[in-house]
C-alpha cells in the first residue's frame, strides 16, 4: 500500500474527509458510494459499482441478445468497460471522457453518423446507440450497440429493453 502523507482528524459524527487531489486522481465523483473494507488494523475504501455484482447475469442476457440478434454490445459501470462481444480487449478499460459525459447526463444517444469514442485507448470509429442504465436516481453505467453501418430502429428498442431488465434484476436484489 502506498502512504499519501495525508493525514486527517475524525469529526465528532465519524467522518472524514477525502482530499480533493486524492478523489480527482482515482476518479472519485461527489455523491459516489464507497465499499469498507477491514484488514487487521487497516481500513480500505473502494470505489463500488453495484451493478458489477451482477456481471455474471449481465454477460448472459448478452450473450443471448447477440446470438439472436447479431448486435455488438458493450456494458460499462461508471468507470469501466464490463463486457464486450466483440473485442475482449475493450474489458476492464477506463471509459471515454465523453461516455462518462452520457452517465452524468443521464441521455440516450443515437449516433447514426460516424463517432469515435476510446476503449482501451483505442479509437473505436462507428455508429453508436448509447442507453444510460438507470435504477432509482443513479445512472448505473451504460448499455451501447455498436455497429460499422447505421444502426436499425428496432436494435434501439432492444436496447431500451435489456436496460430496463438489467434494472430490474439490480432493484430487486
Amino acid at each position: 500500500m502506498k502512504s499519501t502523507g495525508v493525514i486527517r482528524r475524525i469529526d465528532e459524527l465519524g467522518r472524514i474527509v477525502l482530499p480533493k487531489e486524492i478523489r480527482r486522481n482515482l476518479g472519485i465523483r461527489d455523491g459516489e458510494n464507497l465499499e469498507i473494507f477491514v484488514e487487521n488494523d487497516q481500513i480500505v475504501l473502494k470505489k463500488y459499482s453495484k451493478i458489477k455484482d451482477y456481471a455474471e447475469t449481465i454477460n448472459t442476457i448478452c450473450e443471448l441478445v447477440s446470438t439472436v440478434y447479431d448486435v455488438k454490445l458493450i456494458v460499462t459501470d461508471r468507470d469501466k468497460v464490463l463486457y464486450s462481444n466483440f473485442d475482449d480487449s475493450f474489458v476492464g478499460s477506463e471509459l471515454d471522457l465523453k461516455l462518462i459525459d452520457f452517465i452524468h447526463n443521464r441521455e440516450s444517444v443515437l449516433k447514426n453518423n460516424l463517432q469515435a469514442y476510446y476503449f482501451n485507448k483505442e479509437e473505436k470509429k462507428g455508429y453508436y446507440f448509447i442507453q444510460p442504465i438507470i435504477s432509482s436516481t443513479d445512472c448505473l453505467g451504460l448499455l451501447l450497440i455498436y455497429s460499422d453501418k447505421i444502426i436499425p430502429e428496432e436494435n434501439i428498442s432492444l436496447l431500451k429493453l435489456m436496460s430496463t431488465i438489467i434494472v430490474s434484476k439490480v432493484d430487486i436484489s
